[in-house]
């Protein structure tokens, strides 16, 4: 599996503007997949968001920063 890691895998989410990290790499029925953490903020509380992204559909819902 050939992945594109820019800036330590740092991403921004496209639709919430939250800070996102790629956190795991893997490949399953011949297509890459990328496991990633959302960071996200409302109001007074923070919570963490795991989404599993196609690598291909990354740059669609994400950023890097």
């Amino acid at each position: 599996m050939k992945t594109n890691k820019k800036n330590k895998d740092e991403l921004i989410c496209l639709k919430t503007g939250s800070k996102a990290k790629i956190i795991e790499y893997f490949e399953h029925k011949n297509i890459s997949y990328a496991k990633i953490r959302i960071n996200m903020k409302f109001e007074n509380s923070s919570f963490q968001v795991l989404k599993t992204v196609d690598i291909e559909n990354i740059k669609k819902e994400f950023n890097y920063s």
